[in-house]
């Protein structure tokens, strides 16, 4: 599958690559975009652009037709048959079609409704799932499952502790300081992105404070050693084969690069164990190592260059063209 090279800004050729929209599957993007913290305004608005814009030229030169749902107008229920229900589309497990559902939001019942729908949808003989993989359902949103994975693997993975549901501060406080080492580490809840409850904490008492007042309670966190960045890169794949690698340093634009050959290996092996048709695998570098930061299965690359934002989503939108 090959896309070709986009220019948003061109109308007339969207328009040459569109099928009509009686001749269309559609293609459902559901998430909640509302009950964020107010600083992630302009990334929710940012988002939106990105989705209505970019990701339906690509959807819709597939034979798909974008559609932006909101998870608050979608109900849910099993019966006879299990029922995803919006107002416009009806029940959307009935129709042929494919969907990518968001995993993570700062309230749980919102998270948690997501999940439900997640599992509905995958489970679906007629909605294909984009961001679904047999092998490790939603292991993205779990942070903690990725350091595991990665350090199994044989990959430069940092000592992470899992705190939040012990039965004393104190106690975790002790773990925290026999496991992760000495001041400062670095905290942030095991299934939240975008910075989202991220902390540097430099001494027992702030480690202390965030954990008997955490920014979005009811989640479990992990903690690191807090190390000193120079540059992160995050890799993107097709399948196992690496199609393009961005370099992002701190308070600076990335810029497109090519793959430091220490997390080229590493990358692949997480693509192959995981199963994924598309992986994003983000590293962080000190200056003089590489460190497994994370990996996800969502878009992400809307940042790229042509021709590589192209060659990137052909990878992630590869299951609406089997």
């Amino acid at each position: 599958m090959v896309f070709p090279e986009v220019d948003l800004g061109d109308a007339r050729r969207r328009d040459s690559v569109l099928f009509e929209t009686n001749q269309m599957k559609n293609f459902y993007w559901i998430d909640s975009f509302d009950g964020y913290p107010q600083t992630m305004d302009e990334v929710i608005r940012t988002s939106l652009d990105v989705y209505n814009g970019l990701y339906a030229t690509y959807t819709e030169a597939l034979g798909y037709k974008f559609r932006l749902i909101h998870l608050e107008d979608m109900y849910i229920a099993s019966g006879e048959a299990p029922i995803a229900w919006h107002g416009e589309f009806g029940n959307i497990l009935t129709q042929d079609g494919a969907a990518y559902v968001g995993l993570i939001h700062p309230d749980l019942q919102r998270e948690r409704k997501q999940e439900s729908l997640y599992r509905l949808i995958a489970n679906s003989t007629n909605v294909r799932l984009l961001n679904y993989t047999a092998k490790f359902p939603m292991v993205c949103k779990d942070k903690f499952r990725g350091v595991d994975i990665a350090r199994k693997l044989g990959l430069h993975a940092l000592t992470t502790a899992l705190l939040g549901a012990e039965c004393s501060t104190r106690s975790q406080l002790d773990f925290a300081e026999q496991t992760v080492g000495s001041y400062p580490m670095f905290i942030r809840p095991r299934d939240l992105t975008s910075g989202l409850g991220k902390r540097t904490i430099n001494d027992r008492a702030g480690l202390q404070k965030y954990i008997e007042n955490p920014p979005f309670p009811g989640r479990l966190h992990i903690i690191q050693p807090c190390i000193s960045i120079e540059a992160e890169y995050r890799v993107y794949l097709d399948r196992c084969e690496i199609v393009a690698c961005r370099r992002r340093e701190p308070l600076k634009e990335g810029e497109l690069c090519a793959t430091p050959d220490a997390i080229l290996e590493g990358s692949r092996a997480l693509a192959e164990h995981l199963e994924t048709t598309y992986l994003c695998v983000d590293w962080l570098w000190t200056g003089s190592e590489f460190w497994f930061c994370e990996f996800e299965t969502g878009g992400g690359f809307s940042e790229l260059s042509e021709p590589h934002r192209s060659r990137v989503a052909a990878a992630f939108f590869r299951k609406l063209a089997a």
